[in-house]
């Protein structure tokens, strides 16, 4: 496992790919900061550091779908993980060090991105308000999310030999995810009553009429359901971060977070195990 996951390592180092999501997602980054920070200076809002401290998520999401495709796919292209096999080496051996390499480079990225939101955002928007062990579960939160979408896209990329179907899957696999979680969102947060309605009278005055209830608006069993769901899906501990800076429900999001991870790596590893290598 040690020599894989050093093999794994030198190769990461080297791969030009890798080192264009270093620099390119830190660097949305910035673009984002100095775009936000001449809107304020305008005049067209005011707002705070805290509100870019987590915005990099759904970005690491995105980036581990593809990261993933690519980087093992071209282990597949390349013969690497036949070779590997050859030399002796485990099939769960070959697929947990692969799951470490890309949580690992996901991480990598992200921590730059964090650490360039601190640095260019403190002079442009001060200190955050958020106290900095708050910050620190939230970021803790973060890593659960990044290994849950590293166990997620490397079942598909270890599983399938062909790398531009590997890509396609793991793509469209976020983008179907990244569209659920906003759906099952969107239905949580409709307002119980609809308020602001007016009423033309006949006279032509306008009178306002009294708040009713929202049809749409999930109640009961429907609702625990939608929070589950929100709650399994990675991604939702990224949108939640993003619009409240804190977790509804942060044990059961901790643990369903662990529950992905988990069932993935163990789903993956079996499949991997079974799987014809020709």
């Amino acid at each position: 496992m040690n020599k894989l996951l050093s093999a794994g390592f030198s190769r990461l180092w080297k791969n030009k790919c890798f080192w264009i999501g270093i620099i390119f997602l830190p660097g949305i980054i910035i673009c984002a900061l100095f775009s936000n920070y001449h809107d304020m200076k305008l005049g067209y809002f005011q707002t705070t550091l805290d509100a870019y401290l987590y915005g990099i998520y759904m970005l690491i999401g995105a980036f581990t779908a593809i990261w993933s495709s690519l980087f093992l796919g071209t282990e597949y292209s390349d013969g690497t993980v036949r070779n590997k096999l050859i030399c002796g080496h485990g099939r769960t051996a070959v697929y947990l060090s692969s799951l470490v390499i890309c949580f690992a480079s996901s991480l990598l990225v992200c921590l730059a991105a964090v650490l360039i939101t601190f640095v260019v955002g403190i002079p442009l928007f001060g200190l955050p308000q958020s106290q900095a062990a708050v910050m620190a579960v939230n970021y803790g939160y973060g890593i659960l999310m990044t290994a849950a979408l590293s166990g997620l896209f490397t079942l598909p990329a270890m599983l399938i030999t062909s790398k531009p179907v590997s890509s396609v899957v793991c793509i469209m696999g976020f983008f179907a995810l990244l569209f659920l979680t906003i759906v099952i969102i969107n239905r949580l947060d409709a307002p119980e009553m609809i308020s602001g309605m007016y009423q033309m009278s006949i006279d032509g005055s306008v009178i306002p009429q009294e708040p009713v209830p929202n049809p749409h608006y999930l109640r009961g069993a429907s609702r625990k359901i939608h929070e589950f769901l929100r709650d399994l899906l990675p991604l939702g501990i990224s949108m939640q971060l993003n619009q409240e800076g804190a977790l509804q429900h942060p044990l059961q999001s901790c643990l369903l977070a662990l529950f992905v991870t988990a069932g993935t790596t163990a789903g993956g590893i079996l499949a991997f195990r079974r799987k014809d290598l020709k």
